[in-house]
């Protein structure tokens, strides 16, 4: 028998959307139609219902006095479901609901519309309630309500945060909507656009040319009918081809065709070039304007496009080192360097700087240090608070220019020296370093420090003429070393870089979980698999079988105790590894089963058995962390799985192997 004839779950770096990690199998399916009469067309008969309710010609209303609804006893608990709702009317008195029979609310509805969501039955009155509080008003034309079966995980971080991405870049884990503007490219002359009074608009060559007389008040500018919403965000890029008075070009939405309410791009923040930037509207704005002052009189644009983006929450399969991805789960980290990627923002000492490099998220958005013809030490420099006996990482990225060498410093602690010709480790003092290859020439350079002080720091980065060599002298033209995305975070190790534009910036925990899954597992026998590792060695994180309680639980960990994996069945089965699997490698871990026959397989092999296990019952959810949401993991998941029987030995050895 295939293993895969037996596996009921299994999640690999595969799609997502976001706040939800899609599983491989099984493939998500509805089940049947729970509700009675889901389109009202015998008008409420199979309804029980309260308060001030009607239906009439297949619409339900609910409402106008306090406290109206109409009820089903249909959920069964540990159970999801999904619900369409096809809302015709609602007021904005009082709160329309959808709720279970403990009054824990599943849904509020506050437009009209065809909505659906999903919701775990957590009770045993399987009563599904629709319902207005303090006289609120609605209508309905149908409700919904189907068992889903999916093992897709849930994913909350409600933060954006970077990965490497399929091209080897470090990018946001985003997911783009589609093209808001119409006629961006040009191709189709000026269809879409409008230009406010005393300006004229006109093609060629599939670019837009924005004629200013320079007699008006207002800025001169060509408008897209793009409807900017509170509450989103969007990428907005544009090409400058050419433009007389490059710093008075604006970029920004307007609320009418005349003047501008809000910048995405103020005056002199972009030139001549192709611009990007996402942009968070502080209220709606119904056009996107491209133009200048009045004393701009020539403005030449080219494919501009608005599309929305949704970063907070989705799933990052990152493709860190090349090859197969693994899914990224990290703790929450703070990068306290305001300006993680602006350098001219730093202290330079006795060095000039470049921009325009590219850097390695693929934009220009590098700098590099060119040492003055001084016979000294040449650096920038930001001074950072720390907090006395703290654990802090200092990172960069960084590519070898003229010279080969580089230092990070926290000028209170230590330092170490960086090889970028070689990628290794030079000189350590009081901090200990690492180095990671990240293409292009790139490195991640990172040292690891305890501070000895409470108060600012100087946190710095040196171009060297050799290991623990950082005195000579430059020309004044010669680029000595190229830099990009520095972090400081208090932690013992680099997470994923946090770009920053003028303030600290935090990255939340990622949180996978997904409950109401029981159908999926089979709490009496089965398997346990996961191919991960963690970001180090004494990680204390786990990732579990349960249902939510110490009795019923399968849970493999990575133990506080460096090289130690263990693996826990119920309240009584505990099965330890020999102290001999290094946490930070890639280990295949299996843990088996069954009332008195439990056993913990690691890398083809047997570690450990237990025969005095009880039987377990309930068990209907799987998160990255211990039951009830503690330990959380926090490592790289290259692929889990869950089987239904307590797997042969030649099964186990073959699985983990």
């Amino acid at each position: 028998m295939s293993l895969l004839d037996d596996v009921s779950i299994v999640v690999t770096p595969n799609g997502y959307k976001a706040g939800e990690l899609y599983a491989v199998i099984p493939v998500p399916t509805e089940g049947a139609e729970e509700i009675v009469d889901s389109s009202f067309a015998n008008d409420l008969d199979d309804w029980s219902k309260y308060g001030v309710t009607s239906a009439t010609g297949g619409i339900v209303t609910i409402g106008a006095s306090a406290n109206s609804g109409i009820h089903q006893t249909i959920l069964t608990e540990g159970v999801r479901y999904t619900v369409t709702i096809n809302v015709v009317s609602v007021n904005s008195t009082g709160t329309s609901e959808v709720t279970d029979g403990n009054g824990n609310n599943l849904y509020t509805i506050t437009e009209t519309g065809i909505q659906t969501f999903t919701f775990v039955s957590v009770i045993s009155s399987e009563t599904f309630l629709i319902r207005g509080m303090s006289n609120a008003l609605f209508s309905l034309s149908s409700v919904s309500v189907k068992e889903y079966t999916s093992a897709d995980m849930d994913v909350t971080r409600a933060t954006a945060a970077t990965r490497v991405d399929e091209d080897g870049l470090v990018n946001y884990a985003e997911v783009i909507g589609g093209e808001e503007v119409t006629n961006g490219d040009f191709s189709n002359g000026t269809t879409g656009w409008v230009g406010n009074p005393e300006t004229t608009l006109s093609v060629s060559n599939n670019e837009l040319d924005i004629q200013s007389s320079g007699a008006m008040s207002q800025y001169g500018a060509a408008f897209s009918n793009v409807n900017f919403e509170l509450g989103k965000q969007y990428i907005v890029q544009l090409t400058v081809v050419s433009c007389n008075n490059p710093s008075q070009i604006r970029v920004g939405g307007s609320s009418s065709a005349i003047g501008y309410s809000q910048n995405i791009w103020a005056s002199g923040d972009i030139g001549i070039g192709t611009h990007s930037k996402v942009y968070t509207p502080s209220q709606n704005n119904a056009y996107l304007a491209i133009g200048g002052r009045n004393d701009v009189t020539t403005l030449v644009i080219d494919n501009v496009s608005v599309k929305e983006v949704t970063r907070d929450n989705v799933p990052r399969i990152d493709y860190t080192g090349g090859g197969c991805p693994h899914i990224l789960a990290e703790p929450q980290r703070t990068n306290l360097i305001p300006y993680s990627e602006d350098f001219s923002e730093w202290t330079i000492a006795r060095a000039t700087l470049g921009a325009n490099i590219t850097a390695p998220n693929g934009a220009n958005d590098g700098y590099s240090i060119i040492a003055t013809a001084v016979a000294d030490d040449h650096y920038v420099s930001e001074y950072i608070s720390v907090v006395d006996t703290n654990i802090y990482t200092y990172s960069a990225y960084l590519k070898k220019g003229s010279k080969s060498w580089a230092r990070l410093w926290n000028t209170s602690v230590g330092y170490v020296d960086f090889d970028l010709e070689n990628g290794v480790v030079g000189t350590q003092s009081s901090a200990v370093g690492s180095i990671e290859l990240f293409g292009d020439g790139w490195y991640r350079c990172s040292i690891v420090y305890t501070a000895t002080v409470t108060g600012g720091n100087n946190h710095r980065i040196y171009t060297l003429d050799g290991d623990n060599d950082k005195v000579f002298s430059g020309d004044g033209s010669t680029i000595n070393l190229y830099m990009f995305g520095a972090q400081l975070e208090q932690g013992s190790y680099p997470t994923s870089y946090i770009p920053t534009s003028g303030s600290t910036v935090t990255r939340n925990q990622d949180i996978f979980t997904r409950d109401g899954i029981g159908s999926l597992i089979n709490s009496t026998e089965g398997v346990l698999f996961v191919e991960a590792s963690t970001f180090e060695n004494g990680a204390d994180c786990r990732i579990t079988l349960s249902d939510g309680t110490i009795t019923n639980r399968v849970s493999i960990e990575w133990d506080i105790l460096a090289n130690t994996i263990k693996g826990f069945v119920g309240s009584d089965g505990n099965l330890v590894s020999p102290a001999t699997y290094n946490q930070t490698d890639y280990n295949k871990i299996a843990i088996k089963y069954k009332e008195n026959d439990c056993a913990l397989w690691i890398n083809g092999d047997e570690v450990d058995t237990d025969f005095a296990v009880s039987v377990l019952s309930g068990v209907n959810q799987l998160e990255f962390s211990n039951y009830g949401g503690s330990l959380t993991f926090e490592g790289k998941v290259k692929q889990l799985q869950v089987y239904k029987t307590a797997l042969t030995d030649v099964q186990l050895a073959a699985l983990t192997s």
